[in-house]
């Protein structure tokens, strides 16, 4: 080896190892944790090291501490080693081919040194490693784990003390020590990465679907999602048989809550199938009182997540919904449930308006009774009415007062228009949304546009 031979040497072995600890830095904070674990539960050995330190705060510090280290201790010998070893190729060309005094060329040598030095040691010792790691960070890791244990041993002395150090300063300017629960992701979180894995092609648009709603399912509760006590259909428990039948026969539908006296006072639920069982013995008359189930009462506030979890274990599929008076608010089903996480589901005998449909671009028919979440959700904005749940509830809250058939008012960039009006509530709204302003209106479609293309998703899923 001559005199240039060993210095670029050790320069490349110095970029080498700080790369190195680059790397394995960034592969760590990268590395995605279920992958690693079902590499560990497939029996390897260093994936199962890995999950390990991901696990534990102390560990991934100890980690984390003894790549900055290695790094910081090769980014002092590439200063200290490589800019005098450039500097000194540099000095004489300088000196004999530029005309430089000695004072100068020196002067210029260092510049020219740390400035290539600099070059090199961001572009190879930081850039390159990192993007490498990036691509596959699982696989880095674990390629990098061994030399990386070796590296913790012989660097523990130094990181405990730094650590150590590094505590105390914190413990002295009161600030708290970090959460290992701060690295897990949360469901906003979640919810941009299924957005963003949806617009590069990853995920389908009904796919972004199905996955928002379960992370919005433990958020909502049933005042949200049930059905009001102005739209249950529900039976007098001195009903007769032909007016049973009759109420039957219109709503199809398998299950009614009976009462007595007043909507507030549910005292049951009767099955149909109970009642085709006693007619089928050749009754002239009935008694609503004799036939009905005991009704499941639950209060409004209770989460979604939770009363489907009360629907598994009592084995029942209907529920009163009562306000904070105890009254009766409306009344929820498993299906209500179940259509929170795939959209609505509508048989052949259903002839209900769909929750929303696209009638042009841009406009909407959205019925009353829609979440404002849901609207939020699907099609990016931010409505909010501290008195109102739903899109019927905010147009009311806007107006103050029952609307009529043509009315409008203008929430943000949103334009609401009553169409049509149910007694006291608001049965469809047609709502005009804001104009991308990157396509406009003749060159927007659901191919060039994704916020588009996830809601025809959803509202095909709802159709």
């Amino acid at each position: 080896m001559n005199e240039i031979g060993w210095p670029i040497l050790v320069i490349g072995l110095l970029l080498v190892v700080n790369g190195f600890f680059v790397a394995a830095e960034f592969a760590l904070a990268a590395a995605p944790e279920a992958r690693i674990a079902r590499l560990a539960e497939e029996g390897s050995t260093g994936a199962q090291r890995l999950l390990a330190i991901l696990r534990s705060a102390r560990s991934f510090t100890a980690y984390i501490s003894t790549a900055q280290v290695g790094i910081t201790l090769a980014s002092l010998g590439l200063g200290m080693y490589g800019e005098h070893a450039i500097a000194e190729w540099l000095v004489h060309p300088l000196e004999e081919l530029g005309g430089w005094g000695t004072a100068a060329a020196h002067v210029m040598a260092t510049v020219l040194a740390v400035t290539l030095l600099t070059y090199f040691h961001v572009v190879l010792g930081e850039m390159v490693p990192k993007s490498l790691a990036l691509l596959a960070p699982d696989i880095a890791a674990l390629r990098l784990a061994t030399g990386m244990r070796v590296a913790q041993i012989l660097f523990r002395p130094l990181t405990a003390l730094l650590n150590w150090i590094g505590d105390l300063l914190l413990r002295l300017a009161r600030i708290p020590p970090a959460d290992a629960r701060e690295r897990l992701i949360s469901s906003a979180e979640l919810e941009y990465i299924v957005e963003e894995s949806t617009v590069s092609g990853l995920l389908e648009p009904t796919e972004q679907l199905y996955l928002e709603n379960v992370l919005d399912f433990g958020e909502r509760t049933l005042g949200q999602v049930m059905t009001p006590r102005t739209r249950m259909q529900i039976l007098p428990v001195e009903a007769t048989l032909d007016e049973v039948l009759e109420t039957i026969c219109e709503h199809g539908y398998s299950r009614y809550p009976v009462y007595e006296e007043n909507r507030d006072h549910i005292i049951g639920v009767l099955y149909v199938k109970d009642l085709a069982r006693l007619i089928s013995q050749g009754p002239q008359s009935i008694d609503l009182r004799t036939l009905v189930r005991p009704a499941y009462f639950v209060p409004e506030s209770v989460l979604l997540e939770q009363m489907l979890q009360r629907f598994r274990a009592d084995h029942i599929q209907i529920a009163i919904v009562v306000d904070e008076f105890g009254g009766t608010a409306g009344l929820v089903t498993l299906e209500d449930l179940v259509e929170e996480l795939i959209g609505e589901i509508q048989d052949e005998f259903d002839e209900e308006i769909p929750p929303l449909e696209e009638i042009a671009p841009y406009t909407l028919r959205a019925r009353g009774d829609l979440l404002i979440d849901e609207l939020n959700q699907h099609y990016e904005l931010a409505l909010h009415h501290e008195e109102a749940d739903t899109v019927g509830g905010l147009v009311m809250a806007q107006l103050g007062r029952i609307p009529t058939p043509g009315e409008r008012v203008v929430v943000g960039e949103v334009q609401f228009e009553v169409e049509a009006v149910e007694g006291r509530a608001i049965s469809t709204v047609l709502v005009r949304l804001p104009v991308s302003p990157l396509l406009g209106d003749e060159s927007s479609n659901s191919e060039t546009d994704p916020v588009l293309s996830r809601e025809n998703a959803w509202l095909s899923s709802s159709s």
